[in-house]
Parts: C-alpha cells; sequence; structure tokens
C-alpha cells in the first residue's frame, strides 16, 4: 500500500479487511458474479483465494472461483500457484526445477486444482505463476499449525522413500508476490529456500522420532484419522511422503530478484516455538 506507483487496490475476500485510503474492498465469495464487476479491468490481478486440501467444495471455489476472476479481464495476473503441482514421486530430482513436468498426486485435488488455475490464468493474460513450497508463520492456518505441532513426537516417512520438505516464512512468500508484479514478469517461477530438510533433520528440530511405515498404510491411516476427526488432513496430505519435494528457487532469483531470507530450518524452528 504504501508504493508510490500502487494508486488503488480493490480486493475480495469473504471478510472484512481493515479500511486504508487507497483500498476499495468487496466482501463476497469468490464465486459470486459480482467479483467480476468489483475487480473488473484491473491492471494486475493478484489470485491468492483457494479452498485448501479437504474444505467442502472445494473444487467448486478453486475451479469456479478463478473462472470467475480471470472473467473480470485483468491485462495481467500474479498467481499464488503450490509446489503440490509436482507431485511427490520416488524419481522427482532434488531439487526439481520449472523446466520438470507437473505430475499432481491423484490423491491431492488441491494440486490439480492449482495446475488448472495456472492454465486458465495463462490463457487469460499475461501470467506469473509462482509454485510455492509449504508456508509457515504467525497467520498459518490452524490445521498447519496442529498437523506442525505434531512433528514434536511423530515424523512420519515411508519406507523406501527418500525425503525431502521445504517450508517458507509467510514474509518471504509475500515479498515473492510483490516482486513478481513487475510486468516483465511472465511464465511459472518456484518459490522456495534454497535448502530443504530430510526426515531426520525434521526430527532434529522438532524433538520428534521418526517412524517408518508402508506408504499404503500411510495413506489409509490418514484417512481413517481424518475421518474419525483426528487429523484436518488424510490421503491428500500423507501421499506426499511418497517422495522427494523440494524446489530449485534460482528462476525466480534471476527473473525478479527474489530470494528468501530465511532457510528451511529456521522457519521451521521459529514456528514451533510461537506455537
Amino acid at each position: 500500500m504504501s508504493d508510490g506507483r500502487v494508486t488503488r487496490v480493490r480486493s475480495v475476500a469473504r471478510r472484512p479487511l481493515p479500511p486504508h485510503p487507497k483500498l476499495t474492498h468487496t466482501e463476497a465469495d469468490i464465486r459470486d458474479p459480482v467479483v467480476r464487476r468489483a475487480l473488473g479491468g484491473c491492471d494486475v490481478l493478484v489470485h491468492l483465494g483457494f479452498q485448501l486440501w479437504r474444505s467442502p467444495d472445494a473444487e467448486g471455489a478453486n475451479v469456479g472461483g478463478t473462472a470467475n476472476v480471470v472473467a473480470a479481464g485483468p491485462s495481467r495476473i500474479v498467481l499464488a500457484s503450490s509446489a503440490a503441482v509436482y507431485g511427490a514421486w520416488p524419481d522427482n530430482p532434488v531439487p526439481v526445477d520449472e523446466g520438470w513436468v507437473p505430475r499432481p498426486n491423484r490423491e491431492c485435488a488441491y494440486a490439480s486444482h492449482k495446475l488448472d488455475a495456472e492454465r486458465r490464468c495463462a490463457d487469460a493474460a499475461p501470467t506469473a505463476a509462482l509454485r510455492i513450497c509449504s508456508v509457515l508463520g504467525p497467520h498459518a492456518d490452524p490445521l498447519v499449525r496442529r498437523a506442525t505441532a505434531g512433528l514434536r513426537r511423530v515424523i512420519p516417512a515411508a519406507r523406501g522413500r527418500r525425503q525431502a520438505v521445504q517450508f517458507l516464512h509467510e514474509d518471504d512468500a509475500a515479498a515473492a508476490v510483490l516482486a513478481a508484479l513487475d510486468g516483465s514478469v511472465e511464465g511459472v517461477y518456484n518459490v522456495a529456500p534454497d535448502d530443504w530438510l530430510d526426515e531426520h533433520a525434521v526430527a532434529t528440530i522438532t524433538g520428534g522420532r521418526v517412524v517408518r511405515l508402508p506408504l499404503s498404510l500411510l495413506v489409509r491411516g490418514s484417512n481413517l484419522a481424518a475421518r474419525l476427526g483426528l487429523l484436518g488432513f488424510g490421503a491428500d496430505r500423507a501421499i506426499f511422503l511418497n517422495g522427494p519435494l523440494a524446489l530449485d528457487p534460482g528462476r525466480a532469483r534471476a527473473a525478479f530478484g527474489w530470494k528468501a531470507a530465511r532457510g528451511s530450518a529456521q522457519v521451521l524452528h521459529e514456528f514451533l516455538a510461537i506455537g
């Protein structure tokens, strides 16, 4: 808001936002027709609106909502996409760069929704799609906070699978979005720290114990726990134990000068400290 180049900001969300002289806010669901009028003709659309993981009617909100906002006719789009579009697979390189073909795991509908959003946005206007790794910080979703706290006890790992995970601080994620507003930025960009952690590194930080089980048991068990209300996620998250998923952020650094200020280990340590 303090950037002098920004004269007006129009936003849409289901919740109210604090007032600001530059801000015109519309309280609405992302699928509501009023959204197209509220955002019509904007210079840059920053698309952040997505339902996470097992949320009710996630496909309607994610796919239908994306179709609705791009129908507003923006000149450019910056999309908060996800590392999940690559999928977690045993043969993933470590790290993955943007040339690697996206292969969303079928158990994770959210990943397929994100990849669909990338295509819809790119078809509608020049788009910078930011494939962002797991984000942690003071404003993390309660389900994310609960799942991460569980790592103090147990770090699940699939037998016969390598693990490589990354954690990005929410401030670094926001900085990447702002940097991508530059009109010359177009295409897909990985947004992640330079480092990544395997299960042993996670255990060193959290104090938890690595427990190895067959992948099929982890997936089925997580689904059962979700149905019983013990977990806020099921196979849609457990499937990411299927293989390493660490991103190479070099293209973002070269294209628009973004680099994470904190590494994965620091982000996880700080997040557990505030939990």
